[in-house]
């Protein structure tokens, strides 16, 4: 139940326009029972003259009805029926058009609370929930649950009170020929809840299979490079026909189930449809009880009931598969956000006096357990001070600043801005705070322009263009045909490693913050692109508080405070030159290096 009222929140702003596309599906089936009784004078009264003197409820309802309309019996009945064809096609028309809006609305509001709340997890979420897995739930599992309530739904509904409707037509002939009909109750019940159960299961599995399979996709297209380099095209291959084997078991395993439904009730019917002939024949014939009308009345309705009741088993069979997709949604949407806004948090404005970092230590949490990355760091940075993070790889660097902007929060201890815990601020006003630069620069598939904006989107032209002057990117920019209305292609391939890390620092310029994170910048790049990279950092850094990530120790020289970081802690902190004179961990890591270049 917890499911359908997860849910349910979702429909329940469309309810005015669910109540209106259920009331023409009633309409819909009421005129399909009026219509099915006009069987009955057509036999009656126009093919074949009724042998029993004294008429029915129903069909003395159905002569007052008839007699609404101008002409003689014929003409009555064929405008009758013109008219009931008319508003049911209409009735359905709208019904379909008003549940539709329904469900694309319920679909565009579910697939927009689940990408607010993917991007409000914190990065340790997505170490956890690989990209594939978390599009197969924001797409497929999405649509199938739209599916559900534009169509299912929708059918469900209208099924549902045609059956009713043309129940009460058949009691309404002859109650004795309806309890014949009632016969496949049972039966029909008991098949669809079993195949339901089934085809939940099966579906589940189904679309775990769906989701592995999409990760697979999203890590060989965003890794070809790798592939294509290490000759693993074969392998992928079979890694991908393997699971794509499994989710065809698992479709054809659903299919089989879903399938089965419409012969298994066709079957049904035809069965039950037998004694109720037997018993026609004598009431017509012998008794003389039972008129060609009432029969063929009661025949079209049962005829017309079956058709409702297969569609209904077999919906309800779809309606287990959107359950498991609404079940794997659900699971996302309650998954736990670590990083939140405390109550009544305030709004950051800057930072003027300095950052601290006190008695911090952080876990992180994966597959395998907990592991201790960082631990006792007590770090106080002063406003516009250079600090750079030196450490081996592992040692907890990346980490550290990650703190700042809240991608984690410590476990415990505190990081502090003023002198006030970071976590008594909103997590916007704290980010606006801060401008990053990292080695793995991510560009938008988008134009320069767009990529370099994304810092401020507010910013001008002029802006954008004296940013990337300051980074040393104008002269690259402006040599492309299309200048800044380039599209540089999905992560920036269209461009060389230099190009991409200087227009990520004009970005970092344009959001022009207090506070900056470089994180390994220049590490992955040759000599010539390092010297404009440094350069544009340097004008990047001027009066800002500056953290440096830094794997070159020749790039971080001149930095005011030089910290040391050895399996999660600190164990030295100096200018260069004392760290040298310590003859420390600073001093062989330098020394390692020099004798490598």
């Amino acid at each position: 139940m917890d499911i359908y009222r997860k849910l349910y929140q979702f429909v329940r702003p469309y309810r005015g326009t669910l109540v209106l596309a259920m009331a023409l599906s009633v309409l819909f089936g009421l005129l399909e029972a009026a219509l099915t009784s006009l069987s009955i004078p057509m036999f009656d009264d126009v093919l074949v003259k009724s042998q029993v003197s004294d008429f029915t409820s129903i069909q003395h309802f159905i002569s007052i009805f008839l007699a609404i309309f101008p002409g003689n019996k014929i003409t009555r009945l064929c405008v009758a029926i013109l008219v009931l064809a008319l508003l049911k096609g209409l009735s359905l028309y709208y019904a379909n058009y008003f549940m539709n809006r329904v469900g694309q609305g319920v679909v565009t509001d579910l697939r927009n609370a689940l990408f607010h709340h993917v991007l409000g997890q914190s990065m340790g979420f997505f170490s956890l929930n690989s990209t594939g897995r978390l599009m197969s739930r924001m797409s497929g599992d999405v649509e199938q649950v739209q599916e559900s309530v534009s169509n299912v739904l929708a059918d469900f509904v209208r099924e549902v009170v045609t059956l009713l409707f043309l129940l009460c037509v058949t009691l309404w002939i002859d109650w004795r020929l309806a309890c014949l009909s009632l016969l496949i109750a049972p039966f029909v019940l008991v098949l669809t809840l079993g195949m339901g159960k089934r085809i939940r299961r099966v579906s589940l599995r189904g679309r775990e299979d769906a989701a592995t399979l999409n990760d697979q996709l999203q890590q060989s297209i965003t890794g070809m490079r790798i592939i294509k380099a290490f000759g693993m095209e074969a392998h992928e291959e079979d890694r991908f026909r393997h699971n794509s084997a499994r989710l065809y078991r698992s479709n054809v395993k659903a299919a089989a189930i879903l399938f089965l439904n419409s012969p298994v009730m066709e079957f049904i019917g035809f069965a039950v449809f037998i004694p109720f002939l037997y018993y026609a024949s004598g009431r017509i014939n012998t008794d003389k009880t039972l008129t060609f009308g009432l029969f063929g009345g009661s025949m079209f309705s049962l005829f017309r009931m079956y058709d409702p009741i297969r569609k209904l088993s077999r919906m309800h069979v779809q309606f287990q598969r959107a359950i498991a997709s609404g079940a794997r949604i659900v699971e996302l949407l309650e998954e736990h956000r670590e990083i939140q806004d405390r109550p009544g948090a305030k709004t950051l404005g800057g930072i003027n006096e300095s950052i601290e970092f006190r008695d911090v230590c952080f876990d992180y949490v994966d597959q395998s357990g907990e592991t201790r990355v960082l631990k006792d760091i007590n770090l106080k940075v002063e406003r516009n001070q250079v600090v750079a993070i030196v450490g081996s790889s592992g040692s907890g660097k990346t980490t550290l600043a990650g703190l700042i902007p809240r991608f984690y929060d410590p476990t415990s201890g505190k990081v502090l801005i003023d002198g006030i815990d970071i976590r008594e601020y909103t997590q916007n006003s704290l980010r606006k705070q801060i401008a990053m630069v990292t080695q793995e620069t991510f560009l938008f598939n988008d134009t320069v322009r767009n990529n370099i904006g994304y810092g401020n989107i507010l910013a001008s032209e002029e802006e954008v263009v004296a940013a990337s002057r300051v980074a040393l990117a104008d002269d690259f920019i402006s040599r492309f045909p299309m200048k800044y209305a380039t599209l540089i292609g999905e992560r920036g391939q269209r461009l060389s490693g230099g190009e991409r890390q200087r227009i990520s620092i004009a970005r970092a310029l344009l959001r022009n913050a207090p506070i900056l994170v470089l994180d390994e910048a220049t590490s992955a790049l040759d000599s010539e692109s390092e010297k404009l990279v440094q350069q544009a950092l340097t004008n990047l850094i001027r009066d800002r508080t500056t953290f440096v990530i830094a794997h070159r120790l020749s790039t971080i020289r001149n930095a005011d405070m030089i910290v040391v970081i050895d399996k999660g802690r600190i164990v030295e902190s100096g200018t260069h030159d004392v760290l040298i004179a310590r003859d420390g961990h600073y001093r062989k890591f330098f020394r390692l290096q020099t004798e490598e270049d």
